[in-house]
């Protein structure tokens, strides 16, 4: 149902394939239509006027006509978007600039990615823009601020908001707002006149989730707000009607009446009403709340505003619970990780991975290489290249002789050895090679037989360096001795269908497998049986596990899952695992389909997810709330450009620059190229001179193994054996220790300094211009190329290169070539 623009008591509504108008002030329907779509209508618009309908088919049509008279000759576009999803439709019209003939369709690609397209009305053949958005399914709600023309986009199961400013025939991204908490079911735009005006707040939306109705606020930052900021606020749509139902019914059409937005006067009725009237009319909806990065022009909040925003969403999913270390004022400190991919020059690009396996990613790195199938040899055969070659790929590149019979659908480096590589096959076999520094084959390929089906997983014991564990299409998981190249054991016989991935716990002592039957299963290797088990997720899909401990040797275990609810939406839970019957907790990730690889940093406790098909990566912070419970607390997300991911490896802690406060690093695999991406906390170059000691734990070292594989198979305790990684440089001070000097300086002074370092900038560039000026204006004796700047002998002339003459000489005045 949609309310008419201008005309009084007048509503449109539609239903199956009829738009109907009704006049609210009668009981019979005013006029309605049945010829004009051939299939369901699925999404509607008014123009700015309300002149005209915009209307979308599940035929992929769209039809702008008069519901007046449909018999008029509609405009149409016969397929706005190629895929099978239903479309949306918003006009575009600025109450600024009603001649804007501009209108939007959101949809799906025939690859089913969401996309939108703008249109102008007087062109119709082609769309005036076109983006591709994401693989999600939840169907997009475009909203639109005429006032401010911003354009909001939220799709149904979606955690974050996009915002657009349209300009003439173009839309211009201007932030993609993660909002993290409960995937959004519908979302409003609220009225101008209800926003904070004082506050510079320029739109306000509401998001409807499973429990709870958020605001989101978005605010223009001011340093005083004591004044009316009336830059930001032009005239608005009022409450009046322009005409009334009988004369649109007639024909006539009106423009909608605007009026300035001003702030209410404070009346005296107001300060003076009782605190209990004010607390219960604030208790219904705090609308105050600003969420994350969600500033127009890229300003970032304040923190206490963050804070808020962040205590916010986390309460409608979550009862209030006990505070941790990792928290100040109940925010996390992860809340501001930032992500950064590098620049073309830092990547690898024209690949040809070969990505027929599409369950596992099939990319793999240590802090000397990356590994991938190559589709040449029909996946038999791996590109392994040295991280510091970036650059183009040439087609002829030497590649890794495998061995294999079949596609390699598993690999991985040893975390004791880089120059380690074991990989696994459709051939059931497992091969070992030993790399040289160029990434070429210095021995080996040696083989474990055993599987009686595809090997799809191979994970290293995180404290044993020749022991290994491979899980295949057999319903089999092995552990082998790689020194001794014979199986250890097999504990594979407690599942029902296939197994979708296995991990080690902290210490490599026991086994945790998920598998399509939707059970996560703890399995005690030595005695191969089943220590505890649950159902993690109720969707289609088998989930996917990951051992979690933050904190490291001091924390405590944590079963991670990812797979999808009863609804299709892609779910997050965290388990105890000595006792999974009821998760910790449950967090709606999003509505995409791709298959989510999780990731565990356990120094800093964090997870980060990325989904094959997906353009972003969102992490979550692993916290102990209290002695029986944990949570996985949403910190922010990184969304890449480019193609989706296929392929994702999470590279070792002794690659982070602990100086600039990097706290993770990916390779990320996306069509043709292999794209690194870092992530940051933000701290001020003050802090940074300092080691983050509250940031960085303890890493399980690599260098020294803890226990031989001959120990490990006979038990015993070996954990205090584990070594430990120090990220500390040497000689940097820890920031614990740093003792902070509070200085009292007068803002004239701060101004004066920064304005002082500016001029000793452009002094030294002055300076440095002036001596290359110099050097340009050459004497004759020594360049017969003769500048045309002063040399004494001539009348000056114009000086610079750019006058020089070019003829050639015999002369070379005793300078060589």
């Amino acid at each position: 149902m949609l309310h008419h623009p201008s005309a009084a008591n007048v509503v449109a509504v539609r239903g199956g394939n009829v738009v109907s108008l009704l006049d609210t002030t009668k009981d019979a329907v005013s006029l309605s239509d049945a010829d004009t779509h051939a299939d369901a209508v699925t999404s509607m618009d008014w123009s700015v006027n309300g002149s005209a309908l915009f209307t979308c088919c599940k035929d992929k049509s769209v039809k702008i006509y008069d519901p007046r008279d449909p018999t008029k000759n509609p405009l149409q576009i016969a397929k706005a978007h190629s895929g099978m999803k239903a479309m949306t439709v918003k006009a575009l019209t600025s109450h600024q600039n009603t001649n804007t003939d501009m209108f939007l369709t959101c949809g799906q690609t025939q690859m089913r990615d969401r996309e939108i397209a703008l249109w102008d009305l007087r062109n119709l053949d082609l769309p005036a823009q076109r983006e591709r958005l994401d693989t999600s399914n939840g169907m997009l709600m475009p909203l639109f601020d005429p006032d401010t023309n911003l354009l909001f986009l939220c799709g149904k199961g979606d955690m974050n908001v996009r915002m657009y400013e349209l300009e003439g025939s173009k839309l211009f991204p201007i932030n993609n707002v993660a909002l993290g908490g409960e995937a959004a079911r519908s979302v409003a735009l609220m009225p101008k006149r209800s926003c904070d005006l004082m506050g510079c707040e320029v739109d306000k939306l509401l998001k409807l989730t499973d429990h709870s109705i958020t605001p989101i606020s978005f605010k223009v930052p001011r340093r005083d707000k004591s004044v009316f900021a009336t830059e930001l606020y032009p005239d608005s749509k009022t409450y009046e009607a322009a005409m009334s139902g009988e004369d649109y019914f007639a024909g006539k059409d009106a423009i909608p009446k605007t009026d300035k937005v001003r702030p209410a006067p404070k009346t005296a009725a107001a300060s003076t009403s009782s605190p209990g009237a004010r607390r219960k009319s604030s208790a219904s909806l705090d609308l105050s709340t600003l969420s994350p990065r969600t500033s127009i022009d890229g300003a970032p909040p304040s923190a206490e505003q963050l804070d808020t925003a962040n205590r916010q969403s986390r309460s409608s999913t979550s009862s209030s619970r006990a505070s941790s270390s990792r928290f100040s004022n109940g925010a996390s400190k992860f809340r501001h990780v930032f992500g950064k991919a590098n620049t073309k020059a830092k990547t690898y690009f024209n690949l040809t991975p070969n990505l027929s396996t599409m369950d596992t990613s099939m990319l793999c790195a240590n802090e000397k290489f990356f590994a991938m199938p190559w589709k040449k040899g029909a996946g038999k055969e791996l590109y392994v290249s040295p991280l510091s070659n970036y650059g183009k790929v040439e087609p002829n590149c030497n590649l890794l002789i495998t061995g294999h019979t079949k596609a390699v659908c598993s690999l991985a480096f040893s975390p004791f050895d880089s120059n380690l590589l074991a990989t696994g096959s459709d051939d059931c076999n497992i091969n070992l090679f030993q790399l040289g520094d160029d990434g070429s084959i210095a021995g080996g390929p040696d083989t474990l037989s055993g599987h009686r089906n595809s090997v799809r997983t191979l994970d290293w014991n995180p404290c044993c360096e020749n022991v290994i564990m491979s899980s295949g299409t057999d319903l089999a998981v092995k552990l082998w001795d790689v020194g001794a190249q014979a199986e250890i054991y097999d504990v594979g016989g407690h599942h029902e269908e296939a197994i979708n991935n296995c991990c080690w716990d902290y210490y490599g002592r026991q086994v945790a497998t998920a598998s399509r039957d939707k059970m996560v299963r703890l399995i005690d290797p030595k005695s191969n049986t089943v220590v505890h088990q649950g159902k993690a997720h109720s969707g289609a899909r088998g989930p996917r596990v990951c051992w979690c401990r933050p904190g490291g040797k001091d924390g405590r275990d944590a079963l991670l899952t990812v797979g999808n609810g009863i609804s299709g939406d892609r779910q997050l839970c965290l388990w105890d695992p000595r006792n999974m019957a009821k998760a910790y907790c449950t967090k709606t990730i999003d509505n995409g389909n791709g298959v989510i690889f999780p990731m565990f940093d356990e120094s800093t406790g964090m997870a980060y997810l990325c989904g094959r098909g997906d353009r972003n990566i969102k992490y979550f912070e692993i916290a102990e709330l209290s002695e029986t419970s944990m949570d996985a607390i949403p910190c922010h997300e990184f969304v890449f450009e480019g193609d989706p991911t296929s392929g994702i490896a999470m590279l070792p802690p002794s690659t982070l620059d602990v100086k600039s406060v990097e706290v993770f690093k990916v390779l990320r695999l996306a069509g043709s190229e292999v794209v690194p991406a870092t992530f940051t906390l933000p701290r001020n170059n003050e802090l940074k001179a300092y080691f983050q000691d509250d940031i960085y734990g303890g890493y399980r070292s690599t260098a020294e193994e803890a226990v031989d594989a001959g120990e490990w198979k006979e038990g015993g305790e070996y954990e205090d054996k584990v070594k430990y990684l120090d990220l500390r440089p040497e000689g940097m001070p820890l920031l614990s220790d740093r003792v902070e000097v509070r200085t009292n300086r007068a803002k004239t002074q701060v101004f004066k300094a920064e304005i002082d370092a500016k001029e000793k900038e452009d002094a030294q560039k002055n300076d440095m211009f002036k001596k290359m000026q110099a050097m340009a204006v050459t004497h004759e004796q020594w360049n017969p190329n003769a500048s045309m700047g002063s040399q004494g002998k001539v009348t000056p002339k114009k000086a610079g290169v750019d006058a020089t003459p070019i003829y050639d000489s015999d002369s070379d005045n005793d300078w060589s070539d």
